[in-house]
């Protein structure tokens, strides 16, 4: 498969998939996007369909085509308190976007996340460390992981995982960082945060991930996974205070409350030797990120959807 011809890009109006779609046509492809609310992409194919149904996706693949399957639930919280809504709509959709693969012999890139790994394993996570799931979502996704991998070795689907950490950028509309942005406009000299503030993540920005994806596409090996991160360990703490220093809240009282919710997961960060290997460098260093995210935050207002 040559690295231009076809790309769908399932979920492609959320903020990963948006991204995506740009730098695919940017890179001269020939782009379906699905999902139900499309974006103002020119050049792009948008369609909706429905991922339950397998004859669906089919149609839209052939052995030239790179699909992109970033539609599914992105929810600790919300797998944990519904474990089955998140099950049919991230494993049950994956696996008929698998046997399409089969069908059609197109490339799948599944992205992954970070909370597959068991909490205690050793940092920064290389491909190799331990996986123990925390929450139904990362169930989900560690299943997912799993097909991957059966469905390259049992047909030859050819299967890539693309593992990412905590993916961030203007267009979010939740998480951590939105969650602080929005904490402080309430209150620019109080602000409350999870746990004892010492929670690690790993942030990269969305303009990196959907750049990494494609490296992964283009240069990665089928059947195998890989860590989609920036490598470099940021607090809950830290990242809070980089933030107020952005809105100019430098004398913020930050209170950590000690409470954390079921799935969370304390500590994480990325080894990227793996994904270097295959020319895989993150670009946008998370003070520039930040710098660009809080004031697209700040400019919509608070009312704006959630997604």
């Amino acid at each position: 498969m040559s690295q231009l011809g076809k790309a769908v890009v399932t979920g492609a109006s959320g903020l990963i998939g948006r991204e995506l779609v740009q730098l695919l046509v940017q890179d001269g492809l020939d782009v379906v996007a699905i999902d139900k609310e499309p974006i103002p992409v020119e050049g792009v194919r948008w369609t909706t369909v429905d991922l339950s149904q397998p004859s669906e996706i089919s149609q839209l693949l052939d052995a030239n085509t790179t699909l992109y399957h970033l539609a599914a639930s992105a929810d600790v919280r919300g797998s944990v308190s519904d474990p089955r809504y998140d099950f049919n709509n991230t494993l049950c959709a994956f696996f008929e976007v698998l046997e399409a693969a089969r069908e059609t012999g197109a490339r799948v890139i599944f992205p992954s996340t970070a909370s597959v790994f068991d909490p205690r394993a050793p940092l920064p996570l290389d491909e190799r460390a331990a996986k123990l799931p925390s929450s139904p979502y990362a169930a989900a996704k560690i299943a997912g992981e799993a097909y991957c991998a059966a469905y390259y070795r049992a047909y030859g689907v050819d299967a890539r995982v693309a593992r990412m950490f905590s993916v961030y950028g203007p267009r979010m509309t939740r998480m951590a960082i939105y969650d602080i942005v929005r904490k402080l406009e309430s209150n620019p000299s109080h602000v409350e945060i999870l746990g004892d503030g010492s929670q690690v993540r790993d942030y990269l920005h969305v303009r990196d991930a959907a750049r990494g994806l494609t490296v992964i596409a283009s240069r990665g090996k089928p059947g195998e996974d890989y860590n989609l991160a920036s490598g470099i360990p940021v607090t809950l703490m830290e990242l809070t205070q980089r933030i107020a220093r952005l809105m100019g809240c430098d004398s913020v009282r930050i209170e950590p409350t000690g409470e954390t919710f079921a799935g969370d997961t304390p500590r994480w960060y990325a080894s990227l030797e793996k994904i270097r290997g295959i020319g895989f460098e993150p670009e946008i260093d998370l003070e520039s990120g930040l710098s660009e995210t809080v004031a697209a935050i700040q400019a919509r207002p608070v009312f704006a959807q959630r997604g």
